[in-house]
């Protein structure tokens, strides 16, 4: 959906007296358009690189028109064909920025594009943009927000909760704020999301949390902003998946697991019930315990403590 572009310099003078910023290449960024993330695929993407990492992966993505980075991250840019605004306090004011956006730009009537043969329960709640498939079923009680695209042949089951904003908080001069949730959902073909599960809309314009084709998302399990679900992965019950996660394709995650933020889980990898896991799980790795660490591993110390 079109949205009004995002007034940097307006911005910026906003609060010009409460944070000492210094703006490079400043030509640029009346191109800017949207906050995104490093890697967001929009056009006009302003974004926060408080790392050197971050900062190549933004200098490396065309998308990407002007950098908030501190003073030390900022020193090492050498790309100027991209705004660089410099600030000792750069991630409070990314999303002071992130805030100066309209809530509301994307948001429209009601418009649903509901296939024949889908069935919507007549107690489901359905609210913005919504795209249901052919074949799809939404079970009684449950609601979705659009911008939201539903697929053939998936399943929501009762009580579910797709597109609402999630958990994301920073604290803006001296305010805790709640980070608006501009982006969707997308609900992979013949994936199945059970009973009070939720999957949280993403914090972008034009960008979305995923659910792959075939997947299945866990009775009360909870998905974050900007996760992708991979290609028939499998969620199980009261799962916790926080924010910019991947679960690849095929990947099994047990029963009451929690994976952190932007944490990556490979391809075909198995996360263990109860696992709480921090870091990146390799394709085919199989972790359990808390913190995670490798299943076999874990097993020994645990056989070793019983003969014990």
């Amino acid at each position: 959906m079109s949205h009004p572009p995002l007034n940097v310099q307006r911005a910026l003078d906003d609060v010009s007296g409460r944070f000492a910023i210094q703006v490079r290449h400043s030509a640029a960024l009346g191109g800017a358009r949207q906050t995104g993330f490093v890697w967001t695929r929009q056009p006009g993407v302003l974004c926060l690189a408080m790392s050197r990492d971050y900062l190549g992966q933004a200098q490396r993505n065309p998308d990407v028109i002007a950098i908030v980075a501190p003073p030390a991250v900022a020193d090492h840019c050498v790309d100027e064909t991209k705004a660089l605004i410099v600030c000792d306090r750069a991630d409070e004011l990314f999303h002071h920025l992130h805030l100066s956006q309209d809530p509301f730009a994307d948001t429209t009537q009601d418009r649903f594009e509901i296939d024949d043969t889908a069935e919507v329960d007549a107690s489901a709640l359905l609210r913005g943009h919504v795209r249901i498939g052919a074949g799809a079923r939404i079970g009684p009680g449950v609601v979705i927000s659009g911008p939201a695209s539903v697929g053939r042949d998936a399943s929501i089951e009762a009580r579910a909760v797709v597109g609402c904003d999630g958990l994301y908080a920073k604290t803006v001069l001296g305010v805790r704020r709640h980070m608006p949730h501009f982006g969707g959902v997308e609900i992979g073909d013949s994936s199945r999301i059970l009973a009070g599960a939720v999957v949280v809309r993403s914090a972008i314009h034009g960008e979305v949390t995923r659910v792959g084709a075939g997947a299945c998302v866990g009775v009360l399990s909870n998905i974050g902003h900007d996760t992708t679900i991979g290609d028939g992965a499998t969620i199980s019950s009261n799962v916790v998946v926080a924010g910019r996660s991947t679960v690849g394709a095929h990947a099994w995650i047990g029963a009451s697991a929690t994976i952190s933020n932007m944490v990556d889980i490979g391809e075909r990898a198995e996360v263990r019930l109860g696992a709480v896991v921090l870091q990146d799980v390799p394709a085919g790795g199989d972790v359990s315990g808390n913190f995670a660490r490798s299943h076999a591993a874990n097993m020994r110390r645990f056989l070793e403590d019983i003969r014990k």
